[in-house]
């Protein structure tokens, strides 16, 4: 009795923080939903492989019935609330994260070890079990996500009007597809009696009953229902974000979208004060104005892009000619203008 209350409080807990995460993606970002799910992969694996408790139906492994299940119905989340595209983030991320375990383990062997003061010395053979359970259970589901999908969305058909039924059927149904793969990976690897592969499924399908009621009442009564997160619980992270994007706006304001230069409004306003400086302090101001000539012939033979590109030369050469410390304008389609202060007129220049 209490070993089953044990399980239904992780999966409450496992359960309600991960979609606390997902609730506030789009303040702190869906990568810390991702992330989160991948920290709890190796536990999920470690605890399938070593820890098991007696139900009255069989041998259970919280890895498996709780932390498992729970990431698949978390997958089936992401996916109804987001796209595929999506899902298969995590999904590529934890398989190909396993690949690179296994390729570091088998380089790791080939270390000649320094056992610590106290005599221990690394269990490469642990790894070596772990890694392949974890590459053998995440290539399960890779295959239970798609098939868990598309049940999902045939399911839709019949059961659109009654959410719950369709969630725990599709969830069910892979569990009870998961649990025959990865038991024989259990059985050669770790030596699982046929006990684990009867109990692991009867957890499964009352896991799969206790996640979908969940996953239904949180859509219901709070993914559906739009609340802002309190300003004061910003973190550091989302103050940068918000100074990146000021200062970037700053560093933007007044200037043309495709040359990167000062636009003709900004000529207005400087060239006035440039003026007014200039007959302030007595010193000479010098103004450019930069034509290119013929430029309609590129756009009519090469086109509008390669005349752009034309353009952003210019405007390149233009300024690293002149120097940080004067202006560069684009005060038209192929004019520019130049303001140079404190430089002397020293005639006319056809470029």
């Amino acid at each position: 009795m209490l070993n089953g209350l044990l399980l239904l409080a992780e999966a409450v807990l496992y359960f309600g923080a991960m979609v606390t995460l997902f609730r506030f993606r789009r303040r702190i970002g869906l990568g810390v939903f991702v992330c989160a799910m991948g920290v709890m992969h190796f536990l999920e694996t470690y605890l399938a492989s070593v820890f098991y408790v007696a139900l009255p139906f069989g041998i259970v492994s919280p890895g498996s019935a709780v932390l498992f299940s729970g990431k698949l119905v978390m997958l089936l989340l992401l996916y109804m609330k987001e796209d595929a595209a999506t899902v298969r983030q995590p999904i590529y991320g934890l398989l190909l994260g396993n690949a690179l375990m296994i390729g570091l383990v088998l380089i790791l062997r080939l270390h000649a070890i320094a056992p610590l003061p106290d005599g221990r010395v690394p269990d490469i053979a642990f790894i070596d079990k772990m890694g392949w359970l974890m590459v053998w259970g995440t290539s399960l589901l890779f295959v239970d996500a798609i098939l868990m999908i598309l049940l999902y969305e045939k399911l839709g058909a019949y059961l659109r009007k009654v959410p719950f039924a369709r969630i725990l059927a599709s969830v069910a149904c892979v569990l009870t597809f998961d649990q025959v793969g990865f038991f024989l990976a259990l059985h050669f690897v770790a030596g699982a009696p046929i006990e684990v592969f009867f109990g692991g499924w009867f957890a499964k399908l009352a896991a799969a009953l206790a996640y979908s009621s969940m996953l239904v009442a949180y859509l219901r009564w709070a993914e559906d229902h739009e609340t802002a997160l309190p300003r004061g619980l910003s973190d550091v992270f989302d103050t940068l974000t918000y100074r990146e994007r000021y200062e970037a706006l700053v560093k933007h304001v007044g200037r043309d979208g495709l040359t990167g230069l000062l636009h003709r409004g900004s000529f207005d306003a400087d060239g006035a004060a440039a003026v007014a400086t200039a007959i302030r302090t007595a010193k000479p101001l010098s103004l450019l104005i930069v034509d290119v000539d013929h430029f309609k012939s590129i756009n009519d033979r090469f086109g509008h892009a390669e005349g752009d590109k034309v353009l952003k030369s210019l405007a390149a050469v233009l300024t690293e000619t002149v120097g940080s410390s004067n202006q560069v304008f684009r005060i038209g389609g192929e004019e520019f203008a130049i303001l140079l202060p404190a430089t002397a007129f020293a005639g006319e220049t056809a470029w």
